[in-house]
């Protein structure tokens, strides 16, 4: 068990993209539930066209989402995120993977 694991206390869905319908609409995607940390905190952060934008949430979740016990791939921009105790998914602003070799983690602001 790593240091991150301590911390991650809140039940986090992630929506994997899986693609687009012939149509341009997002496919289905599967649901994964992990276990993260959800930190309210406004911050002013770049997308992924190199924009300043807001976000005011920021989840920790650990590096082993990406293996193939989760998601079998890195988190993507397309994923989607499902927050405790909201009804709707956030989308992904940045990803951010701390060069920190004692927890591997992956920082992930959200919309």
């Amino acid at each position: 068990m790593s240091l991150i694991d301590a911390y991650c206390v809140d039940t986090i869905t992630i929506l994997r993209w899986n693609g687009q319908t012939s149509w341009g609409e997002p496919e289905s995607g599967t649901e994964i539930a992990v276990k993260g940390y959800v930190d309210w905190k406004t911050r002013l952060v770049r997308d992924s066209k190199g924009e300043q934008v807001m976000s005011a949430v920021m989840v920790y979740l650990p590096l082993k989402i990406e293996r193939s016990g989760y998601l079998g791939r890195k988190l993507m921009h397309e994923d989607r995120i499902w927050l405790p105790d909201e009804s709707f998914d956030r989308a992904i602003i940045e990803i951010r993977r701390p060069k920190d070799f004692s927890h591997a983690h992956l920082e992930v602001y959200l919309a």
